[in-house]
Formats: structure tokens, C-alpha cells, sequence
């Protein structure tokens, strides 16, 4: 296998229950690269680009993966940690996740159009002012998570659950979401219902 500290660029490689812990990806590219049971722990991805890759049963933890680029980067039944994805690259941003568990993540102001969570729980989260029309969140969920001053028109919320979303601050014009979740829009008048 390649060296991690000397090689830059990855391609078609796929790495399976690979376990780095404070290593300096900075500044490498890897495209179409497959990683499986991996571990990247206190790591840093700084101005790294990342094409068309996918991770699965992956644990990406306190990782810097500031001005990065992610595109085309599907997250599979993989734990995201303290992620700050709103410090990458916003041009070709382009990310899916299912069935993954995001906690302490910032995904602030970016443009998330029809983007995928289905069935992940994210816990903690911050969207401030993030575009996520179409946005599907169906079967997650989503406890401490901030929604404001974002665009959910078109968004799928049904069968999501723990969501705290302020109808007044947000856009949610055709949002779908089912009962008796879509009852938390009423907290914030403190009514009475029986």
C-alpha cells in the first residue's frame, strides 16, 4: 500500500478497517475511493478534495476538514463527530448520508438542495441559514437540532421525530410532515392541549 505521508493523490483505492488517528491528510485528493470500517480520530483533511467517494460503518471523528472539497460523497451507517462542513469548500458541494448518527455538526449556510439524510439521527446540529429545499430527513432524528433562517420549502420531514422547527423563522412552504410530530410547531405558543 501507498504511504499516507508521502503520496497526494488516491484513486479507485478502497480501504477497508483502516485506523488513523491525528494524521495530516492535508492538500491530498482522493476520487472514487471506497473506505469500510475505517476510523479517521483528531485527523485533519485541510484543502483536501474528495470526489465521488464513499464511506460505510466509518467513524469520522473531531476531524478539521476545513476548505475541503466534497463532491459526490456518500456517508453510509457512518458516526460524524464534530464535523464543521460549513468550512468546506461551497462550490460543488455535494454530500448524501443515510442511517449515519451526525452529532455536534455545523452544516451553517450552505446550499443542501435535495441533499439526503434519510434515516440518520442528528443530534445537535446546526443548519443556521442553510438552503435545504427538498431536503430529505425522512425517518430521522433530529434532537438539538437548529433550524433558522432556512429555506425548507419541499422538505421531507415525515416520520422524523425530536425536530424543534420555529414556523416563524423558517421557509416551509409545501415541507411535508406527519402527525403527531408536526404538533412541536405549537410549543412555542405554550398552549394548553388536551
Amino acid at each position: 500500500m501507498k504511504d499516507w505521508q508521502t503520496e497526494n493523490e488516491w484513486l479507485n483505492q478502497q480501504f477497508h478497517q483502516l485506523v488513523l488517528t491525528g494524521a495530516d491528510l492535508s492538500e491530498k485528493s482522493f476520487e472514487n475511493c471506497e473506505f469500510n470500517n475505517c476510523e479517521f480520530l483528531n485527523c485533519t483533511f485541510k484543502n483536501s478534495q474528495w470526489t465521488n467517494c464513499t464511506f460505510s460503518h466509518c467513524n469520522i471523528s473531531n476531524t478539521d476538514i476545513g476548505n475541503s472539497q466534497l463532491d459526490g460523497i456518500r456517508f453510509e451507517s457512518c458516526k460524524l463527530l464534530g464535523l464543521h462542513f460549513n468550512t468546506c469548500k461551497k462550490l460543488l458541494f455535494d454530500i448524501s448520508l443515510q442511517h449515519c448518527n451526525i452529532l455536534l455538526s455545523n452544516f451553517s449556510n450552505l446550499k443542501l438542495q435535495e441533499t439526503d439524510f434519510n434515516a440518520s439521527s442528528l443530534n445537535d446540529c446546526d443548519f443556521y441559514g442553510a438552503d435545504l429545499q427538498k431536503a430529505n430527513f425522512t425517518n430521522c432524528e433530529l434532537k438539538g437540532t437548529l433550524f433558522e433562517n432556512c429555506d425548507l420549502r419541499q422538505a421531507d420531514f415525515r416520520n422524523a421525530r425530536a425536530y424543534s422547527i420555529d414556523p416563524t423563522q423558517n421557509k416551509l412552504k409545501k415541507a411535508k410532515f406527519s402527525m403527531p410530530e408536526v404538533l412541536s410547531f405549537l410549543a412555542l405558543y405554550d398552549l394548553d392541549i388536551e
